[in-house]
C-alpha cells in the first residue's frame, strides 16, 4: 500500500474514534474514500429509524439537485424503479456493491436523471454500515468518465466499514463542541409557521445543513421555517424544553428559541438564534497530521490532548509502558516538548 494511502486510512481511524459523530467527520471521510478508491466525488448519508436519510454532505451535486433531494425525497425518489439509499438500506444480504451493475431501469429512475446525471457522474459504488441492527450510514462514490467502478474499488471502500461503524458505537472519547463565528438569527409568530424576519448569516447556516424533510430550500430564499422550528415553537408554547440540536456536516447545530413580548408584556413571536458548532477533536486531528509522528505516536498524543492519563492511553493503544516510554521520547524530540502535560496540550496552540 502506498505511504500516502496509509496516511489516510489512520487519518479515518482517528476521526472514527472521537466522539463527532458521522455528520461531523462526513466532509473528511467523503475526501479521504474518494482518494483512496480513485473516484471523481463523494457523498455520505445518516439515515433515520424508518431507514430514510435523514441528513447528508455531498461533494459536487449543484443546489438543484440537493434542493430536490432535501425537500422531494418522497415524492419523486421512493418508487419501484429507484435504487438510492433508501432502496439500498432495505436491501438484505451483501451491504455493499448493489451499485457496480444496477438494472436497466436504474438509468430511467428518478434517481439517475435527476440526480446522478445531474451531477455530471454515471458510475456509483456503495456501502451500507449496519449499527445495532439497523442501516445508519450509507457511503456512494462516483465517476463521470468511461471507467466504472470493479471489484478491487469495492474492496478498497470495504475497509471504510471497520472505521465507520466504531464512530456510530459513539467513539472512543467525550467530545468537546466549540462555537463558530456563524450566527444568525430567525424571527417568527409563535406558531413558528410564519416567517416573519431572518438574518442572511441564518439563511446560510440553514442552507448548509442538509436536512432531509425540513423545508430547506438550498436553491434560492428561504420563504417558511424549518420543520424543526415549528416543532421547538410547538414544545416552547407547551413549556417544554426546546432547546434544539442538529447533526450537520462539520459538526452541529444549535437551535435556541427566546419568546418575545409586546411593550404590554404579551407573547407576541419567537426569536431563534442558529449557532453552529464544530468539535474540538477535529481541530486536533488536523493539527496532528502536521506533525511527523508515527501512526501510534499520534494516537497517543491524539489521546492524552482528549484528556486520557498515561494508565488510559497506554491501554487504549494498547502499549505496554517499556514501549510507551520510547514513543513518548521520540514525540518529546520530534516536537520539542518535554512533558505529559506539554505534550497534551501543544495541539491546542
Amino acid at each position: 500500500m502506498p505511504r500516502s494511502n496509509k496516511r489516510k486510512w489512520h487519518e479515518l481511524d482517528l476521526l472514527c474514534r472521537t466522539g463527532a459523530g458521522i455528520a461531523a467527520i462526513a466532509p473528511t471521510a467523503c475526501r479521504l474514500l474518494r482518494e483512496l478508491v480513485g473516484a471523481d466525488a463523494g457523498a455520505l448519508f445518516w439515515m433515520d429509524e424508518a431507514g430514510l436519510p435523514e441528513g447528508f454532505f455531498h461533494e459536487d451535486s449543484p443546489a438543484s439537485a440537493r434542493d430536490l433531494f432535501l425537500n422531494e425525497f418522497e415524492r419523486l425518489f421512493l418508487g419501484p424503479q429507484e435504487l438510492n439509499v433508501a432502496t439500498l438500506a432495505r436491501l438484505t444480504g451483501s451491504g455493499a456493491g448493489h451499485l457496480l451493475a444496477p438494472p436497466p431501469a436504474y438509468y430511467r429512475s428518478n434517481t439517475f436523471n435527476l440526480l446522478v446525471r445531474a451531477s455530471s457522474h454515471r458510475h456509483a459504488l456503495d456501502l451500507r454500515i449496519d449499527h445495532e441492527g439497523r442501516p445508519r450510514v450509507i457511503v456512494l462514490l462516483f465517476r463521470a468518465g468511461a471507467k466504472a467502478f470493479d471489484e478491487s474499488d469495492l474492496a478498497i471502500l470495504k475497509g471504510a466499514a471497520g472505521p465507520l461503524r466504531r464512530c456510530l458505537g459513539g467513539g472512543e472519547f467525550a467530545e468537546v463542541w466549540e462555537p463558530t463565528a456563524m450566527r444568525g438569527h430567525v424571527l417568527v409568530d409563535r406558531s413558528g409557521e410564519t416567517l416573519l424576519m431572518m438574518s442572511e448569516a441564518a439563511q446560510q447556516i440553514l442552507q448548509r445543513t442538509s436536512s432531509v424533510g425540513q423545508d430547506i430550500q438550498v436553491d434560492g430564499p428561504l420563504s417558511t421555517p424549518p420543520r424543526f422550528i415549528r416543532q421547538l415553537c410547538q414544545t416552547l408554547e407547551a413549556g417544554g424544553d426546546s432547546r434544539g440540536l442538529l447533526a450537520m456536516p462539520h459538526g452541529r447545530l444549535v437551535v435556541t428559541p427566546e419568546p418575545m413580548l409586546t411593550p404590554a408584556g404579551e407573547p407576541s413571536a419567537v426569536l431563534i438564534t442558529v449557532q453552529t458548532e464544530t468539535p474540538r477533536s477535529l481541530r486536533l486531528i488536523e493539527r496532528l497530521l502536521t506533525l511527523e509522528l508515527s501512526p501510534r505516536q499520534r494516537s497517543i498524543v491524539l489521546a492524552a490532548a482528549l484528556g486520557q492519563d498515561r494508565a488510559e492511553v497506554a491501554a487504549r493503544t494498547e502499549t505496554s509502558p517499556e514501549a510507551l516510554k520510547k514513543h513518548l521520547g521520540a514525540i518529546y524530540r520530534r516536537t520539542g516538548v518535554r512533558s505529559w502535560e506539554a505534550m497534551a496540550q501543544m495541539l491546542d496552540h
